[in-house]
Parts: C-alpha cells; sequence; structure tokens
C-alpha cells in the first residue's frame, strides 16, 4: 500500500514537471517570436503595438484618411495612397524593438511599455492641392453668388422670397484649410462651419423690415384684377403696379393717398380703354367680293370701355383687396371676337358705295340685297364710310336738314322706315321719289348724306336690322 501511494507521487512530480518543460517551451518559442516584433503592452503613440513588426508599426502610423465637405453635401475623400501619405522612419521604433527583452514579453500581459515618439509624416501637397482643384465646388466660373431674401409678388400675395446660400467660396482658404487638416492629421472638415470659406446673404427672410414691408403691401394694395379682353388676351393690374401708386413715409412705411390714388385710377383705365377701343379707329373687313379692306374710323362700331363706371368699379374692388377674373364695363362691344370675320361676326349688313349697292347677311349667308343712292358725291353731302351699327328705329318719321338763319328747316323729308346710323343724321331710309337706284346716279343726283333704299324692300330692311346690328359702309378699293 505504502508502494502504491509513492508510485502516485512520482507520476504526479513528473506529470509537473512535463507540463513545466511544456510551459516553459511554449513562453521561449513565443520569446523567439518577438524578437522581431513588439512584445504584450507595448503602446507606442496610443497605438497598441503588440505582436507587430517595425515595418507593420511604420505602415499603421502612416495611416490617414480625410473627408471634405462642401455646402451641397458633396464631399472629397482623400486616401494616404492618394497623396503618398507616409510615415517618415528615423530609427525609433527600430530603437523601442531593440531596448525591449522578448524573454520578458510576459510582463506585458500585466503592466503596459507606453512609448511617445516623434511622428514625422510625409506626403505629396501637389497631389492632394490637385485632387482638391479638381472639384467643381472649386471652379469660380460655375460659383453661385448668394443672393439676399427679397421682396417678391407670388400668386397674387406679396411674399418674401428666401435668400439663395448661393456656392461661392474662397478657394485660397479652402486649400489653407485641407492643408491645415492633413497637417495636423484631422480627419473630416465642414467647410459650411469653417468661417470665412462660403459668401452668405446679408438679408434673410427673417429679416424684420422685409416681413413689414410686406405686410403692408398686402394691406394696401393686395387687390388684383385680370382683365379678359377680346380676343382671348388679359391685362393685369396687380400688386407690382399698386405698389408704385403707394407713397412712402419719412419712416419708410407705405400708405395711400387719395388723390394719387384716384389720379393713377384714372390714368390706368385711360391706358385701359386706349388698348381696347375700337370705335373710331380703323377696321379690317372683308367684302362681298372677299377682298379685304381698311375701312376708314369713323363709325361708332366697336369696343368703348366706360371709363367712368370702370373707374368707380376698379376703386372699389382695389379698395376691399378683391382678386377678380372679368370683363372692363363695356359702353360697346362688337359683334364678335376679333377672328370672327375681323369682328363683324356672321350677321350684318355691308353697303359698297362704289358699287351702289347693299347686303344683308345672316349666319353668313346673303338674305337680301338691293342696289340703293348714297349721298351727292361733294365734299358736303358724300356718305360717309365707316363700321357702324344701327343707332336706332323708327317709323313715319321726318327727316330734317340744319336750321337756316330764317328758321325754317333746310329741308324735311318724310319717310315710313328710318335706321340710324350716326348721330350727324346719316341713315339708311326708303326713297319714294326716287325711280331708280344704283349705277352712277349718286354722282349727280345723290342724296343729303343717307343711303336711299327702294321703297318696295326698305319694310323687309327695316325688319331684318336690328339695333346695334353690324353696318359697314365702304367705298371698296377706292376710298
Amino acid at each position: 500500500m505504502i508502494e502504491r501511494k509513492s508510485e502516485i507521487k512520482q507520476g504526479a512530480a513528473a506529470a509537473v514537471l512535463s507540463a513545466a518543460v511544456l510551459a516553459g517551451s511554449l513562453y521561449i518559442n513565443q520569446a523567439l517570436d518577438y524578437r522581431d516584433s513588439f512584445i504584450p503592452g507595448t503602446v507606442i503613440n496610443g497605438v497598441e503595438a503588440a505582436g507587430h513588426t517595425v515595418a507593420e508599426m511604420k505602415e499603421i502610423l502612416g495611416e490617414y484618411g480625410l473627408e471634405v465637405k462642401f455646402r451641397d453635401g458633396e464631399g472629397l475623400s482623400v486616401s494616404a495612397e492618394d497623396i503618398d501619405y507616409h510615415y517618415v522612419d528615423d530609427g525609433s521604433l527600430d530603437a523601442i524593438l531593440a531596448q525591449q527583452n522578448p524573454y520578458l514579453w510576459g510582463k506585458g500581459l500585466i503592466r503596459s511599455n507606453t512609448h511617445e515618439i516623434s511622428e514625422k509624416k510625409e506626403y505629396s501637397k501637389e497631389k492632394l492641392l490637385k485632387m482638391l482643384d479638381a472639384m467643381p465646388q472649386m471652379n469660380v466660373n460655375a460659383m453661385i453668388a448668394p443672393q439676399d431674401a427679397y421682396l417678391g409678388y407670388v400668386d397674387g400675395v406679396f411674399t418674401v422670397i428666401p435668400e439663395v446660400e448661393g456656392t461661392t467660396l474662397d478657394p485660397e482658404l479652402v486649400r489653407n484649410t485641407v492643408l491645415t487638416a492633413v497637417n495636423k492629421e484631422i480627419g473630416s472638415v465642414d467647410l459650411e462651419n469653417t468661417e470665412g470659406v462660403y459668401s452668405h446673404p446679408e438679408v434673410r427672410k427673417e429679416d424684420e423690415d422685409l416681413n413689414e414691408e410686406v405686410e403692408q403691401l398686402n394691406e394696401l394694395a393686395g387687390g388684383r384684377v385680370v382683365y379678359q379682353l377680346p380676343g382671348g388676351r388679359t391685362k393685369v393690374l396687380d400688386g407690382p403696379i399698386l405698389k408704385d401708386w403707394l407713397e412712402v413715409d419719412d419712416e419708410g412705411d407705405y400708405y395711400r393717398d387719395d388723390d394719387v390714388w384716384d389720379s393713377c385710377i384714372t390714368d390706368y383705365v385711360k391706358e385701359l380703354a386706349d388698348e381696347v377701343d375700337t370705335v373710331y379707329k380703323e377696321h379690317t373687313f372683308t367684302t362681298h367680293d372677299g377682298d379685304e379692306i381698311k375701312v376708314p374710323g369713323k363709325g361708332y362700331y366697336g369696343y368703348r370701355i366706360e371709363k367712368k363706371k370702370e373707374e368707380e368699379q376698379l376703386w372699389e374692388e382695389l379698395d376691399e383687396n378683391e382678386q377678380v377674373e372679368r370683363e372692363p364695363v363695356y359702353r360697346r362691344t362688337e359683334a364678335a371676337e376679333p377672328d370672327d370675320n375681323h369682328g363683324f361676326g356672321s350677321s350684318y349688313v355691308e353697303v359698297d358705295l362704289s358699287k351702289q349697292h347693299l347686303w344683308i347677311y345672316k349666319d353668313g349667308e346673303v338674305i337680301l340685297e338691293t342696289d340703293v343712292v348714297s349721298g351727292l358725291n361733294d365734299k358736303e353731302h358724300r356718305t360717309p364710310a365707316g363700321a357702324f351699327f344701327a343707332y336706332d328705329k323708327k317709323t313715319d318719321t321726318v327727316l330734317r336738314g340744319d336750321k337756316q338763319d330764317d328758321g325754317e328747316w333746310g329741308y324735311e323729308t318724310p319717310v315710313e322706315y328710318w335706321i340710324r346710323l350716326t348721330d350727324t343724321g346719316i341713315g339708311l331710309h326708303d326713297a319714294d321719289w326716287r325711280y331708280s337706284f344704283g349705277g352712277n346716279i349718286w354722282k349727280w343726283n345723290g342724296s343729303h348724306g343717307c343711303v336711299n333704299i327702294p321703297p318696295k324692300v326698305m319694310p323687309t330692311i327695316y325688319d331684318l336690322v336690328y339695333e346695334n346690328m353690324p353696318v359697314v359702309v365702304h367705298y371698296g378699293d377706292t376710298q
């Protein structure tokens, strides 16, 4: 029994010795590995160096990357390889390796061995600046200048148009900032937040004065009238125009001077009428024969704005800041849009004085025609050419000439049917004293200026011609 215990003790001792020998062998083998690498616990300039060779530490200490962020969110990534960035060996790493005892590597497991050495880094400044200057943000010609917030007018309302930051930067300051970052091994640069790099607007949308101006203008000049004009045209009276009608006091505040406002409205309506009115203006007309002629601007036919009423309505709308679309207040209008037979439409009367003939059109078709006799061909009696309309209609009336010095009328002629064209007494009427019409009668035996119609057709003409019906009187190509 005593021998058995002795054998067990001898076996245990042998096992312990064998383990110790193995551990020692492993420790020594590991120590041999640390002859060319740094032992555990070695920290060089804050970098864990354990297990790394000098060559590997040179690479580690030479690692670097830079992110450059521009205002637009785009950026430039620079790696060490891009710019030949590297650690410059001064022998410090070799010295640390040489002074370490690889057989004491185990001490590093419980206590660190910290070293601070001088790190000299080199890189290609030329390559770095070339990469930087290749960025589109560095192109001076493509830079967008900053813009101040300003007073704008959008969809009928004054508003503040926000500032534009733009992309204008100082290229030289960008270069210096990036170079400094590399020299100091800074990993990222946000140029937006680097003072002085970017230009900035001086006035921003929150500007108090600008917002106060918007408020005043919307209160005083917030109205908008879109005029629907003949031919589908429009004319807009809105804030940008009304703003110029306002006055500005010494504090820079807007106010409305009623006298100035009245004057501006009057001028604007006159301008509108000058643009729209066609009464007393030359008219284009296509004759029965298909010739396109110019009819003198002597007649009452056409568009005519009732200026006073338009001024009153406009004043009220602007005073209430209304925003409306409408036609002007017309006193007269044409029968059709300008593209419909030059505004005469398809139902009208045509009198060709060179041919002494009259046609009545209805819906584009001739429904009546007749010869006529017009005013005597002299300065006093010649029937005026122009674009007229049926001014009024009467039956059984007496036509009178100018009143003479003795109180008598120059002439008095009873007629059964009378259609007035002018307020000076020119019109269409029957002439039962004539036995023939047409031809050249007007040149030697014409009327006092009216268009004489055969009595047998005048009743029908009277029925067909309605008040305000266009009546075009022309001399064809001879006028």
